[in-house]
């Protein structure tokens, strides 16, 4: 879980804290009034964020090209069937 620090407006503390960030490495959420205003997170951490974001990103794209020959009302359909047999199988049988 992410630390949290309540920041504010003086620059001696922001150098202070990078100072700490350096050293501990951790995960923080910093706070203004009492309000999330950003998320720092070590290096390493966004590289892999990034990387993470362009496979689910091209999982989407592949996704988006196999289905576009697929037409809207087969979709309606697929939904409402899917729908419909959920709903089945959440009604109370009666004896």
């Amino acid at each position: 879980m992410a630390k949290r620090l309540q920041i504010d407006d003086k620059p001696s503390q922001v150098k202070e804290f990078l100072k700490q960030l350096d050293m501990e490495k951790g995960e923080y959420v910093l706070e203004l009034d009492g309000k999330p205003v950003a998320g720092i997170v070590p290096p390493w951490q966004v590289e892999q964020i990034s990387q993470r974001r362009e496979e689910v990103l091209a999982l989407l794209r592949q996704s988006w090209e196999q289905n576009r020959p697929v037409q809207g009302e087969e979709v309606k359909e697929a939904v409402t069937k899917a729908i419909r047999e959920v709903r089945q199988d959440k009604t109370p049988r009666r004896s």
